[in-house]
């Protein structure tokens, strides 16, 4: 029975409406709302786009609705960002809902965690938890009786049922089924039931779920992926709407918030293809105008199989957590089957905005390459070393991994410097986590201990050390009161070679493995005025005692 005070919230006006305690329950359709019409027709459509593929309206009304079940995965990110590219499209708006309603799912800190990886990412909402806005709570779990009421709605119309079922009978019905080659669906024993004995029952205090009653005929979407897809209403289950548990399943939940909530633009994954025909009928059970759909494709690894958390890196916080940067992993994920149109391919958020369209979405599923996102990521921070304030930030960004890998920075070890490192081997690295782990010796004093620094020196020739050192020594002190640059590290290179008869590849190899101890890394001017002239002369002095001892 339903509550003896309820309310309806309806996208117009969101009515309320109620009836005194006193009052017997009854139902008229035309009382309740205009807009809430139940319609018993037997074949549904979804209706065709009437705005142009891919171009918000200025009334959109986009939501992503993650469950908390654990970290942001890439393609719920991917969801959320092309949701959010359609509404900044033309003023719209895009909702953060938490759909929460599977208990036996939930992570405690998951929604936490979700709202943080999106904030990381730049992905912003309108709407939704520790926002506000005109539909709160964005919660479902704090909405559950609005849920209530509208499956015994259905009920009440004979677009549903309750089903008493115990879970062993369901699962004789699955067996047989699969015994038989059919698809494991319910076989509606309980929909069968009267209104009388189904009624009794419940009050009785019977444990029941209630079902969809699928009508005969067909369903058919209009999805702006997919275009025009037909499904036959006879493989579509009679799948449950309110458990047992006073929950309802998604099904019912998602569509009967997308309707309060206003929602114009539905985009999700592929993977809900399959369910869209159960929302079209719920939708056409009500009256009510369904939304626009887009069902975006599947994200795939390099072998072709679906991406899942046993995939490897597959959440946002793998790739925040390995230093690649909000804008890269955006830029990547948008291009996860969807192309601009163009050859572009390195896109901050505003670019994305405006290129951005749904009729660019391809259906083909898209293959996450982590040699695609590494070069993306090289692109952008080429762009952040563009200026003094992007070096400053990933030598911000890059400190804590430094100290965790070689330990407490000196103090001329400022984010100034950090920066000039950066902007020194750009060229060379990938990803600003690579400094530590690849270029060390700007922030350590090499060991020249290592199996690499063993073999190098090998290559050198302590003999060519005591060559080249001790000029580039003098040449360096000569003019200890000002800073090395590269010109003069250039010509401090250029005289040893010149002054013993040497190449210059011998002179910068000697250097080289003096100031790093390692063959990789940037060009060696650069290197030797990114360290600086104090250093430089520290580690010579070092060296030629290394080989004089």
């Amino acid at each position: 029975m339903l509550s003896q005070r309820y309310r309806l919230f309806m996208r117009t006006g969101h009515a309320l409406l109620s009836r005194p305690t006193h009052q017997s329950l009854s139902w008229n359709t035309n009382a309740i709302c205009r807009k809430f019409q139940f319609t018993s027709q037997r074949s549904y459509t979804s209706s065709p786009p009437t705005t142009t593929l891919g171009e918000a309206t200025p009334t959109t009304r986009v939501r992503f609705a993650p469950s908390p079940t654990g970290h942001l995965h890439l393609g719920g990110l991917r969801t959320a960002l092309y949701n959010s590219l359609l509404a900044r499209q033309d003023g719209g708006k895009c909702i953060l809902r938490i759909e929460d309603t599977d208990q036996t799912r939930y992570v405690p800190g998951a929604t936490e965690s979700l709202i943080r990886a999106l904030e990381w990412a730049g992905v912003k909402f309108d709407e939704g938890p520790g926002i506000g806005g005109p539909h709160e709570p964005y919660q479902q779990s704090k909405r559950l009786e609005l849920y209530k009421q509208h499956a015994e709605i259905l009920v009440e119309h004979d677009h549903a049922y309750r089903c008493f079922c115990s879970p062993e009978r369901l699962s004789l019905v699955r067996l047989e089924a699969q015994k038989s080659g059919r698809t494991a669906s319910y076989d509606r024993k309980c929909s069968n039931l009267s209104k009388q004995e189904s009624q009794e029952r419940a009050e009785k205090g019977e444990s029941y779920v209630i079902r969809m009653k699928v009508p005969d005929g067909k369903t058919v979407i209009h999805d702006k992926v997919h275009g025009k897809v037909e499904f036959m209403n006879k493989e579509v289950d009679d799948s449950v709407l309110m458990k047992s548990d006073g929950f309802p399943t998604y099904h019912l939940a998602n569509v009967v918030d997308d309707h309060i909530m206003g929602i114009t633009h539905v985009i999700r994954g592929q993977e809900w293809l399959p369910s869209a025909p159960k929302h079209i009928i719920l939708y056409n059970m009500f009256g009510w105008k369904e939304p626009s759909f887009a069902h975006v494709p599947l994200l795939l690894n390099p072998d072709k199989s679906k991406l899942s958390k046993r995939s490897g890196d597959v959440n946002v916080e793998d790739y925040r957590d390995k230093g690649y940067f909000p804008e890269a992993v955006v830029n990547f994920v948008a291009l996860l089957g969807w192309h601009p149109g163009s050859t572009e391919e390195i896109f901050d958020l505003d670019g994305l905005t405006k290129a951005f369209s749904l009729k660019n979405i391809q259906q083909s599923n898209a293959v996450v390459l982590r040699e695609k996102l590494d070069w993306i990521n090289k692109m952008h921070l080429n762009r952040r070393a563009e200026t003094k304030e992007g070096l400053l930030n990933m030598a911000a960004m890059v400190r804590p991994k430094i100290e965790a890998d070689l330990g407490p920075l000196g103090k001329e070890h400022t984010d100034e410097y950090i920066g000039q490192v950066i902007d020194t081997l750009k060229e060379r690295i990938k990803n600003v986590y690579d400094v530590p782990t690849l270029c060390g010796y700007y922030f350590k004093s090499p060991t020249y201990t290592s199996e690499e620094s063993v073999a190098y020196l090998s290559k050198v020739g302590a003999d060519t050390l005591l060559k080249v050192l001790p000029k580039a020594l003098s040449e360096l002190k000569s003019k200890n009161d000002v800073s090395l640059e590269k010109e003069e590290a250039k010509q401090v290179l250029k005289a040893i070679a010149d002054e013993h008869k040497l190449k210059l590849p011998v002179v910068m190899n000697a250097l080289r493995y003096t100031v790093s101890g390692v063959k990789v890394g940037a060009g060696v001017p650069e290197t030797l005025s990114t360290l600086g002239r104090k250093c430089v002369i520290d580690r010579i002095e070092r060296v030629l005692e290394r080989c004089k001892s």
